[in-house]
């Protein structure tokens, strides 16, 4: 992707019982699942296209950070914020850990 103008799009999954991030369960799995339990819902949240340029750079990059982590942390900080996440440090790599075990 690099530096080009984006799209964030925020899926946020609503259920009495069920919860997005239910441990590591494959995909597919998941949605039927989720499809499966009555009244739970996604809510879809388009954000504006985001063009980053010299301005955003100079006003937002920390000392020491490329330009792509810059944009990365911005628009990930954006997302959590439009949606109300909280934010985790954890590792993808720490889930499939977690799944052989």
């Amino acid at each position: 992707v690099g530096l080009r103008s984006i799209m964030p799009k925020i899926h946020k999954y609503h259920s009495f019982c069920q919860s997005a991030c239910t441990g590591v369960i494959d995909g597919l799995p998941h949605y039927l699942l989720g499809a499966a339990i009555p009244f739970s819902y996604v809510e879809e949240m388009d954000l504006p296209v985001f063009r980053p340029n010299e301005y955003f750079f100079k006003n937002h990059q920390k000392e020491g950070e490329e330009r792509w982590q810059t944009y990365r942390r911005v628009i990930r900080d954006i997302m959590a914020e439009v949606g109300g996440f909280e934010k985790s440090d954890m590792h993808i790599e720490a889930k499939f850990e977690y799944k052989e075990q």
